[in-house]
């Protein structure tokens, strides 16, 4: 008998694997977020049930803390399963609505594998991972549900590979599915008649597929023909999935430029990538505006720019800190609307993941992720946006090539990368652009941080060269760019050959951080 704990396990396809697991007698760790007395008690009992809301920050101890009341040391299986979802307008979505698909979609996740990660390494067990073909497509009416789905994809990918050099005996699994016959359409704002619903494959025959894939070996896996195949297009023909999508008119104003100059707005922008961005704008007669949480280094840029009597001012902002980021929404919407909006702040936290702080890899979900997601929903309902402006997301080389020993970092790239996609069909009614950029190593002390080998630093590209790029690429209305004649080597061959540079990829950055790790421990 195996102890396996689900999460979402009170409805839809949790609540078919969970009948499915207590038909074949394993002792089962069920949780939901409902009332004990609203479940059926056959199943839902004071010895089965954890009632957690795993949008809390502290879901994933109180887990633990719940498994340590009823002894409960190892666990064979966790299912990730529990999900939310949001359909609508990019601006429409409300803030809270947004946290809370970041937190259960991809930070419930990360977090309850950190923590449970001994109690499976115990059992020799297996992390499985539900994930979506949503994070393979484009999505304007469900931008935040696809970036999500995406990022848990990237941290599953790099987790695995630093998984497989660990070598502790423990697994990790994703399954894509596609559209079930469950309620989650109608919770998440969708219109079940309208989607034929009823066509949708129900929960008990997801949940036997699923049951039959976890039987096997712990290989990624696409449930159903035609979700493999808009799975397989989405990720290897983008272009043609990017066409097919379904344009939608976008809700919130964009504001009409005013007669004169152009404004730009940077995160991250007192050093690094950010503070190159600032001076390439400047020089191009932008007006520019910088968002960084050191007032110091931002009031020095600031004064720099000032003295070479460019017009520029900085925001001093924490972007973990969700008080800042309505703050900033509401500054911004005070100033001329923004024809570039530069979404480029990043923090990392290196190592192999179940040894780091688990502190740090939150606020690399809140800076590299959540923060974009919400300023540029803000932004939107607020008119900060010019009509035709330009959304710049700074994604990753790791996109295409993957990081492990950074999964976590990888994650939030993969997911801001999605969310690009989708956001360039809804602002496309309206003339607006999205740039994804893809920078790889760079020149930056940011890198110098994070990286296990700084001997071939001056191969790294500098940040004004960067900057130069991404400015030409604002200009020539790209969608795409992989800065370097390196990088895009790497990029296409990590795209054709995902295996090989995987295996690159660990020897050449896993496994010296791995070794750091220990030498600091």
């Amino acid at each position: 008998m195996r102890t396996i704990l689900i999460t979402g396990a009170t409805d839809g396809i949790g609540l078919a694997l969970s009948q499915l697991y207590a038909q074949r007698g394993e002792r089962l760790v069920l949780v939901g977020r409902r009332p004990l007395e609203e479940l059926d008690r056959r199943l839902f009992t004071l010895a089965t049930y954890c009632r957690v809301d795993l949008s809390h920050p502290d879901c994933a101890e109180a887990i633990a803390a719940w498994l340590d009341a009823r002894g409960i040391a190892a666990l064979d299986l966790v299912i990730h399963n529990a999900g939310l979802g949001y359909v609508g307008a990019i601006a429409a979505q409300p803030e809270d609505n947004l946290r809370a698909l970041v937190d259960v979609n991809l930070w419930a996740p990360i977090t309850l594998t950190h923590r449970l990660y001994e109690r499976v390494r115990a059992a020799q067990g297996r992390f499985v991972f539900i994930s979506s073909v949503a994070a393979a497509i484009p999505a304007p009416d469900y931008a935040i549900y696809s970036a999500t789905k995406a990022a848990l994809d990237g941290f599953v990918h790099n987790w695995r590979t630093e998984l497989r050099a660990a070598q502790s005996g423990v697994t990790a699994q994703l399954i894509h599915l596609g559209a079930t016959r469950t309620n989650m359409h109608a919770k998440s704002g969708a219109d079940p008649a309208a989607l034929g619903w009823e066509r949708f494959p129900p929960p008990a025959e997801i949940a036997r597929k699923i049951a039959k894939t976890i039987a096997g070996p712990a290989a990624p896996a696409t449930i159903g023909l035609g979700n493999r195949l808009v799975y397989w297009t989405g990720r290897k023909v983008p272009q043609l999935m990017d066409r097919l999508a379904p344009r939608r008119q976008l809700s919130g104003s964009a504001r009409p430029r005013p007669a004169g100059q152009a404004h730009c707005v940077i995160t991250g922008a007192a050093g690094g990538i950010g503070r190159a961005l600032m001076f390439a704008f400047a020089d191009a007669g932008y007006a520019v505006t910088g968002i960084d949480r050191d007032a110091a280094r931002a009031a020095q840029t600031q004064a720099e720019l000032v003295d070479m009597g460019r017009p520029a001012q900085m925001l001093v902002a924490d972007l973990t800190n969700a008080g800042d980021l309505q703050r900033l929404a509401s500054e911004l919407a005070a100033l001329p609307p923004a024809d570039v909006l530069v979404h480029n702040a990043g923090i990392s936290c290196v190592g192999p993941f179940v040894h780091s702080p688990i502190r740090q890899q939150r606020s690399v979900v809140e800076v590299n992720l959540l923060a974009p997601l919400a300023l540029t929903a803000n932004l939107l309902r607020q008119g900060g946006l010019a009509a035709g402006g330009t959304v710049v997301c700074v994604s990753s080389l790791s996109h295409f090539v993957g990081y492990p020993g950074a999964a976590v970092y990888a994650a939030t790239k993969d997911g801001l990368a999605a969310y690009a996609r989708s956001l360039r069909i809804a602002l496309s009614s309206q003339g607006g652009r999205v740039l994804t950029v893809y920078p790889g190593p760079t020149r930056t002390a940011h890198a110098r941080r994070y990286s296990p080998d700084n001997r071939r630093e001056q191969r790294r590209m500098a940040p004004d060269r960067l900057a130069g790029q991404i400015l030409a690429a604002v200009v020539r209305r790209r969608r795409i760019l992989i800065p370097g004649m390196a990088n895009q080597l790497s990029a296409a061959l990590g795209y054709a050959a995902p295996t090989l540079m995987q295996a690159l990829m660990r020897r050449a950055l896993y496994e010296p951080l791995a070794r750091l790790t220990e030498t600091r421990e």
